[in-house]
C-alpha cells in the first residue's frame, strides 16, 4: 500500500506540473519485472513493488510516450539512486522508445508476448472427493467457472463465497442447477479480505471433504484516470484482489490447484483502470512466488469476457468496438474457458489469455503496445505521428477560419471512430462530448489520437476542458500555429505587438457580447472558459479568479473574470 500510494502521488504530481509537460518520467524498480524475468527465484519476486508496474502501465496508456518503466538488478541499485552503469542502460532503453525494460547483467531486456505451446489432451479431472473454493463464486464469472469445473473437471464439492452469500440474486438458482449436474454446493457469505472471517470459513470445511483447490475470482472495479484517482479508490480495488489472495496463500496448505483470475488490464488494457491493473499484476507475481516455493499456482490474465454477466456487462457497444479496434476483441465464454484449461495444462505460473487481431494491431502502427509487436508481426510502424509535422505546417499556412475548419474535420473524424459511429455526420460539431457518449476511456483514446496526429500537447481531460468538437478544434488549431514548427499567423503584420493585438480583439469582443441574446450565453461562456484555460497554460494567469459561474454570470461579471485573468486594467 505504501509503495503504490507513493508512486500514485508522485505520478499525479508530475502529470499536473505544466513545466514538466515536455519531459519524460522514468519509474525505476528493483526485482519487480515479473515472472518472465524473475523466474525460479522466489526471493526476487518483488511482491511489494511489482504492482507498481500495473499502475504505471495504466499511466503509460493514458499518456503515451511520456512515462517509462525500468527494473534494475539489485547489484546495480544504490538505495535512492541507481549506479552509473544502470543509469546509462536506463537511458539506452528510453532512447529506444521502449515503454518498459529490465536491466540484467549489463543487458537491456524488453517484454514481448508470444504464443505459448500447450500440450493437447483432456483437462485433468480434479479430486472429486475434495472441496473446491471459488471466491466471487456467486457472481456472473464465478458461476460460469463453477459450472465448468463440474462439467469438465469432475468437481463434486463446491464452496462458493461472495459478500452477500446466499442472499446474492440468482444464488439459489445456481445451486439448484449445479446440484442437477451432480455437485454438492455450499454458498457462504465471506469477505475473503477479512483474514479472520476467511480462517473461520476454512475451519468449517469437513475433514472427509478437505479443501483441495482454490479459484480466486473475487474482485471489484472503481475506474478513474491516473490524474483523478484517489488513494481510497486504490485501496478499494486492492482489498478483494490482493488481500484476499494473500490470505488464501497464507491460510491454505496441501492444495492440488491454486488458480488466480487475473486480468489483461495489468499488461495491455489498463487505461482508466490503474488500480485494477496494479491488483492483478500482484496476482501474477504471487503465482510466481508460490511456484518458486514449490507450491501450486497459476495466474491467468484474461482479456474481457464478452458475453459474461460480470464486469463485461458494464461495457456498452462503443467500448466493445474500442477493444476490437485495439486488436483485442472480447472473448466468448467458450473461448475463455478453453484458454483457462490451456493455462492449467501449460505448466507456467502466469499467462495472458487473450485473442489478438494481428491486422488491427498492425494498423495501429507505433501506437500498438510494444509487447504485441512480435505476436502481431509488426515493428515500429509510422502510425499517425508522421502526420504531425505536415499537419502543423499545412494548418499554419491557412487563413484563421480555415485552420479551425481543417482541425475540426480531424476532431470529428476521430471522435466518430472512437465512438464506433459510421460517418462524420454522426458527430455534431457543437454538441457536447458527454452528450455524444464519451466516457473517460473514450476521452483518453480521442486525446491520444489527436496528439499523435497533430503533435499538440493535450491533457487527458481535454474533452472535458474543451467540451465540444468546435471548442476543442479551436484550441488545437491555436496551438498548432503557436508551435515553433508552425508559420506566423498570416493575419499578423510584420513587427506587430501581439499583446496590443490581443487587447484590441478583447475590446472588440466587449462590444459584441453586449448584443448576445440569452440563448447564446452558454456558448459564449464555454468559449471564454476555454480562453481562460489557455491563458493559464501559457503562464499568463493573473490574480485568482472570482467565484463566478460563467454560464449564469451577467455581462459585467464575465468581463470582470476575463479582465482579471488577463490582468487588464
Amino acid at each position: 500500500r505504501r509503495t503504490l500510494h507513493g508512486v500514485l502521488a508522485t505520478v499525479r504530481q508530475w502529470l499536473a506540473s505544466p513545466e514538466l509537460s515536455s519531459s519524460r518520467l522514468a519509474v525505476v524498480t528493483t526485482g519487480a519485472a515479473g515472472p518472465a524475468v524473475e523466474q525460479g527465484n522466489g526471493d526476487r519476486a518483488g511482491l511489494a513493488a511489482t504492482p507498481v508496474w500495473g499502475l504505471v502501465r495504466a499511466a503509460q496508456a493514458e499518456h503515451p510516450g511520456r512515462i517509462f518503466l525500468v527494473d534494475v538488478d539489485t547489484g546495480l541499485d544504490t538505495g535512492l539512486e541507481v549506479g552509473i552503469e544502470a543509469a546509462e542502460l536506463i537511458a539506452t532503453a528510453i532512447a529506444e522508445a521502449e515503454p518498459e525494460a529490465a536491466v540484467r547483467g549489463g543487458a537491456v531486456l524488453v517484454p514481448r508476448l508470444a504464443v505459448l505451446p500447450v500440450p493437447a489432451g483432456e483437462p485433468a479431472r480434479w479430486n472429486p472427493d475434495g472441496t473446491v473454493l471459488i471466491t466471487g463464486g456467486t457472481g456472473g464469472l464465478g458461476a460460469v467457472v463453477a459450472r465448468h469445473l463440474v462439467t469438465a473437471h469432475g468437481v463434486r464439492q463446491l464452496l462458493l463465497t461472495g459478500r452477500r452469500g446466499p442472499d446474492t440474486p440468482g444464488a439459489a438458482e445456481l445451486c439448484a442447477e449445479l446440484a442437477g449436474l451432480g455437485a454438492d454446493v455450499r454458498v457462504a457469505a465471506c469477505d475473503v479480505a477479512d483474514r479472520d472471517a476467511l480462517a473461520a470459513l476454512l475451519d468449517e470445511v469437513p475433514a472427509e471433504r478437505p479443501l483441495t483447490a482454490v479459484v480466486h475470482a473475487a474482485g471489484v472495479v472503481d475506474n478513474a484516470l491516473i490524474e483523478s484517482m484517489t488513494g481510497a479508490q486504490l485501496d478499494a480495488v486492492l482489498r478483494p484482489k490482493v488481500d484476499g489472495a494473500w490470505h488464501l496463500h497464507e491460510l491454505t496448505a496441501g492444495l492440488a490447484a491454486f488458480v488466480l483470475f487475473s486480468s489483461a488490464a495489468g499488461t495491455l488494457l489498463g487505461a482508466g483502470q490503474g488500480n485494477y491493473a496494479a491488483a492483478n499484476v500482484f496476482l501474477d507475481a504471487l503465482a510466481a512466488h508460490r511456484r518458486a516455493a514449490g507450491l501450486p499456482a497459476v495466474s491467468v490474465a484474461f482479456g474481457l469476457w464478452g458475453d459474461s454477466d460480470g464486469m463485461a456487462a458494464m461495457l456498452d457497444d462503443a467500448a466493445r468496438a474500442r477493444l476490437r479496434r485495439l486488436g483485442l476483441p472480447p472473448l466468448s465464454t467458450a473461448r475463455a474457458l478453453a484458454l483457462l484449461d490451456a493455462a492449467l495444462r501449460s505448466g507456467e505460473p502466469a499467462v495472458v489469455a487473450v485473442d489478438v487481431d494481428a491486422d488491427a494491431v498492425r494498423a495501429r502502427g507505433d501506437e500498438a503496445p510494444a509487447v504485441l509487436r512480435s505476436l502481431a508481426g509488426s515493428g515500429r510502424g509510422p502510425g499517425r505521428a508522421g502526420r504531425a509535422p505536415r499537419l502543423a505546417a499545412g494548418v499554419a499556412a491557412l487563413p484563421a477560419r480555415e485552420r479551425t475548419r481543417a482541425v475540426l474535420d480531424l476532431v470529428v473524424e476521430q471522435a466518430a471512430a472512437v465512438l464506433g459511429l459510421r460517418g462524420v455526420g454522426a458527430v455534431a460539431p457543437t454538441r457536447a462530448f458527454r452528450d455524444l457518449g464519451f466516457d473517460s476511456l473514450a476521452a483518453v483514446e480521442l486525446r491520444n489520437q489527436l496528439v499523435a496526429a497533430t503533435g499538440v500537447a493535450l491533457p487527458a481531460t481535454a474533452i472535458f476542458d474543451y467540451p465540444t468538437p468546435t471548442v476543442l478544434a479551436e484550441q488545437v488549431a491555436g496551438q498548432l500555429v503557436s508551435q515553433p514548427s508552425g508559420q506566423p499567423d498570416a493575419g499578423a503584420g510584420e513587427g506587430a505587438d501581439p499583446t496590443r493585438s490581443v487587447l484590441a480583439e478583447i475590446d472588440r469582443l466587449t462590444e459584441l457580447v453586449d448584443a448576445v441574446p440569452d440563448g447564446g450565453r452558454v456558448a459564449v461562456a464555454d468559449r471564454l472558459g476555454a480562453l481562460v484555460r489557455r491563458c493559464q497554460q501559457a503562464g499568463l494567469a493573473g490574480p485568482p479568479l472570482p467565484e463566478v459561474d460563467l454560464r449564469t454570470a451577467s455581462d459585467q461579471e464575465l468581463f470582470a473574470v476575463l479582465d482579471s485573468e488577463l490582468e487588464i486594467r
